[in-house]
């Protein structure tokens, strides 16, 4: 299930539940203390899943870069070494 769906899940039936406890004049704010914290924690599960995506591509782009650059770095001492040069 995709976390959008489920966030508009969980909002919905929150929603319904708030609508029929109003609807039966009972107390309704010890529902939305309860409630509260469940629709925080969804909407945050979904933008710390896409924090995780994004670092990810962070981590594999950096060190894609600094390989290249430690590989190039290497291959120009030895050839400095050696007295050839393998551009």
């Amino acid at each position: 299930m995709s976390d959008k769906l489920m966030q508009v899940i969980v909002f919905v039936a929150s929603l319904a539940g708030y609508v029929a406890l109003a609807y039966k004049d009972l107390a309704t704010a010890e529902y939305v203390a309860l409630v509260g914290p469940v629709l925080a924690a969804v909407i945050l599960k979904t933008h710390l899943g896409q924090q995780d995506e994004t670092l990810g591509q962070i981590k594999e782009q950096t060190n894609g870069v600094l390989d290249k650059r430690i590989e190039q770095g290497v291959l120009k001492a030895l050839a400095s070494r050696e007295g050839s040069n393998t551009n």
